[in-house]
């Protein structure tokens, strides 16, 4: 069978799907599947979007598997031989008027209604489109990100002089301004991995927070800020999926996030879980890993059990039973 992947116009500073469905098409060979990568080469214009429609048309396969933000491209596609996968609804959260309604037509409307299967990352996602368009349920199946960072050799205690937090990711869901509430005034590195407002660095300096900034990092680069933290802070108010908890637990932090879904059924009970509203649950959380280091290294433990769940090779092997699935329904050879 011949599989195509469709992703988005490239941004540099856009890559989570990439990495995902890319680590997932390297792993399909070793299963002896080729896939076939196929970006869209083309802007989000009027004129863009008919072009890549045509273009998406013309490199169809026996199946298509559009790998996420895309999902207009069903449209130029073989319904019965495409699946879409959804990695969250915050587009549709972030928009008003008009917008809202020509992105909840084109990005969820119809591309659920003609794509053959819908996979998502999380029950939250799963949950969220069934309450928009309820006969979608039948075809949606919840496949998670894989884990894409190599497991590091255990290391219990990394000998920090001072307790290091480590913050992935600024945008406004990732909570950043309570997270800095939070910290003041306790003895400890701050390292954030994003862009901050002006706003954000004058409240850092304010607060007299020790911190560094990391952004446009390299995927090795973001390992070694892993490899050199105490504690993931990570207490999102909206995730489709939440894989930075991964990434942390396979290279020895311990966690702070969410309880709310997906966060607490991805970090399940191998993470502390706070209300990401409340700054003083955050401070808390914090403060109990620092203080005890045998709670750290019950946390680091368990995070390193939980990322087994998560293996590239059993993700993959989920999407292979999919694809069998739609060859068989299509009777391709």
């Amino acid at each position: 069978m011949k599989i195509h992947y469709f992703f988005r116009q490239f941004h540099a500073h856009q890559i989570s799907i990439e990495k995902v469905f890319d680590t997932i098409s390297q792993q399909m060979k070793t299963e002896g599947i080729e896939v076939r990568k196929i970006t869209n080469p083309y802007p989000f214009t009027i004129f863009g979007l008919i072009n890549a429609l045509l273009f998406f048309r013309k490199n169809q396969a026996d199946i298509n598997h559009i790998t996420g933000d895309i999902h207009w491209s069903v449209l130029g596609l073989d319904a019965k031989k495409t699946i879409l996968t959804i990695h969250d609804l915050v587009g549709l959260c972030d928009l008003t008027g008009i917008r809202k309604k020509i992105y909840y037509f084109l990005w969820f409307y119809f591309p659920v209604k003609k794509a053959r299967y819908i996979t998502v990352v999380s029950e939250k996602t799963k949950n969220e489109i069934i309450g928009l368009l309820p006969g979608a349920a039948k075809k949606i199946t919840v496949i998670p990100n894989p884990l894409t960072t190599e497991v590091a050799p255990l290391i219990l205690d990394k000998e920090n002089l001072k307790p290091h937090v480590l913050v992935v990711g600024t945008r406004a869901n990732k909570n950043v301004d309570r997270i800095i509430e939070a910290i003041a005034n306790l003895d400890i590195l701050l390292t954030i991995v994003g862009e901050l407002t002006e706003n954000q660095k004058n409240e850092l300096e304010r607060r007299n927070i020790r911190f560094n900034q990391r952004f446009q990092i390299s995927d090795q680069e973001l390992n070694e800020c892993y490899d050199q933290a105490d504690i993931l802070c990570f207490p999102s108010l909206y995730e489709g999926f939440g894989l930075p908890i991964l990434e942390a637990q396979a290279r020895n932090c311990a966690v702070i996030t969410s309880n709310i879904s997906p966060m607490k059924e991805i970090a399940s009970d191998s993470a502390i879980l706070v209300n990401p509203e409340s700054s003083a649950q955050i401070k808390e959380a914090v403060e109990k890993i620092v203080k005890n280091p045998e709670l750290k290294k019950k946390l680091i433990l368990q995070g390193r059990e939980n990322v087994k769940k998560y293996s590239l090779e059993n993700i993959t092997k989920q999407y292979i039973q999919l694809y069998h699935k739609i060859v068989k329904e299509n009777d391709i050879n």
